[in-house]
């Protein structure tokens, strides 16, 4: 009799339970817009429990990094992101020591570990964040950190792009401010290989520096490996060898898309097959696939009905989409090219990990289908309003249990652009416009009295995540 009203009760429970995903969103969305980056900073630190618990503490503190680091405020930034480095190097270097409770709840109740993407971004801003400060030594560090990372995300999984053009070009351009510039050409290098691998096409801009620094070290060769010709000209990079001397403009614009559930069912078979049925979020029409299932104990070779939740790509409005920058009011327009680009990063990481998110779910799915059952029959009795309320209660524990894991960063731009602009000694002036898709202007910055020192290299930063 406890056992069973412990079961009910839970049931009820866990009707209560919202995903704590969409309601961390929702909450920091308004805090957002109504007070910007200083009321979201101040929601997170305020309700932490509430909106990350214990088991997001990596997206506590990852949130917060990014956040700073949009406010220029580089040290917090600096703070923040190493914690959430530490936090996942914790987690990656034990073993997983809650798939136990993930196969009774979801994976909700494990820590969460990272997406490759998200990683291996919180290099690219740790990077950016000690370079704006002038400090080369910590970027550096960084560099040979993301370099490890990248190394053992490679190792876990050979089939997978776990590598960053953004997060080798800003390497490069640590080495060649520390004066290293063999490291810096094989950097580049790395840099074409991302987005040759990845499937995307250079930025001129980008590829510019990479035929420079290649040619310059006598490895123009290595970019035929990859179907490249390097430039015969190159004159900003050429420019800006004489001088040593440049305004580095990153923008953030937009903000990158986050997860909703996409709601599968099927049939799944031990040892046999899934096959299941959804709603193709993209083109919103009906579509099916089909998966080798794993087997079951317990399960034989009995056919089970089963619906459950997956992570799905959430678009979000915005508005910012283009950079067009002037300098000194004496040259023409220039529109920033993309480096970055959170959407497609996005999807392919969700496809990359479909097939075993669908089958690893279903299994579970399955395991307390039977475990329900076996539930179910021990805790008959003779009075059938009470088995009815028994059976109830355990259904719609197993249909409230299964919640899709929605978790990921909620400050990423949805695109980076970076653009490098040699200059002279002296005082200058830059105009930034963000653009819409329309080409209308949404938001400007005007930048007077800059002072620039021979050999400087100055950093500015232009978030518009609306």
């Amino acid at each position: 009799m406890k056992k069973r009203l412990i079961l009910i009760a839970l049931s009820f429970f866990l009707i209560s339970c919202a995903n704590k995903s969409n309601l961390r969103y929702d909450t920091l969305s308004k805090s957002y817009k109504k007070n910007g980056f200083d009321g979201a900073i101040a929601k997170i630190e305020k309700e932490e429990p509430k909106l990350y618990g214990k088991n997001s503490s990596f997206l506590y503190h990852f949130d917060l990094g990014l956040l700073h680091h949009y406010k220029n405020n580089w040290k917090q930034s600096i703070q923040h992101f190493s914690q959430a480095e530490k936090i996942y190097e914790d987690l990656f270097t034990k073993s997983v020591t809650n798939e136990a409770a993930a196969l009774l709840t979801n994976d909700n109740t494990k820590p969460y570990r990272a997406r490759p993407f998200e990683l291996l971004s919180l290099y690219q801003f740790q990077i950016l964040n000690y370079l704006a400060m002038g400090d080369v030594d910590g970027a550096l560090v960084e560099v040979r950190r993301a370099q490890i990372s990248m190394q053992a995300l490679y190792q876990k999984d050979q089939k997978k792009m776990n590598e960053n053009a953004l997060l080798h070009y800003l390497s490069a351009l640590a080495y060649e401010i520390d004066g290293e510039h063999d490291d810096a050409a094989l950097a580049y290098y790395h840099a074409a290989r991302a987005f040759h691998e990845n499937k995307t096409k250079i930025p001129s801009e980008v590829f510019e520096f990479i035929s420079h620094s290649l040619k310059k070290s006598d490895r123009a060769e290595l970019l035929h490996k990859l179907d490249y010709q390097a430039l015969e000209s190159t004159p900003k990079a050429d420019h800006l060898e004489k001088t040593n001397t440049e305004i580095i403009l990153i923008t953030y614009l937009g903000h990158s898309p986050i997860l909703g559930e996409l709601y599968m069912s099927g049939t799944f078979v031990s040892g046999a097959g899934l096959n299941v049925n959804y709603k193709d979020p993209q083109t919103g029409k009906r579509a099916s696939a089909t998966f080798i299932a794993p087997v079951v104990a317990g399960a034989g070779g009995t056919s089970f009905h089963v619906g459950f939740s997956l992570p799905e790509k959430r678009m979000l409005p915005f508005q910012a989409s283009k950079a067009i920058f002037t300098l000194d009011k004496k040259t023409e327009p220039i529109q920033s090219e993309v480096l970055m680009d959170f959407n497609h990063e996005l999807t392919r990481n969700l496809a990359d990990d479909r097939s075993s998110v669908i089958t690893k779910t279903a299994a579970r799915v399955v395991i307390r289908t039977i475990a329900a059952q076996k539930a179910k029959k021990a805790a008959s009795t003779d009075n059938i309003w009470l088995n009815l309320l028994t059976s109830v209660g355990t259904d719609v524990l197993q249909s409230q249990i299964e919640q899709a894991d929605l978790r990921m960063a909620l400050f990423l731009p949805n695109t980076i652009t970076l653009t490098r602009i040699p200059v002279e000694e002296g005082t200058h002036q830059l105009s930034v416009n963000i653009l819409n898709n329309n080409n209308s202007v949404i938001s400007s910055l005007q930048l007077n009295d800059i002072q620039i020192k021979k050999g400087q290299k100055a950093f500015f930063f232009v978030p518009v995540l609306r």
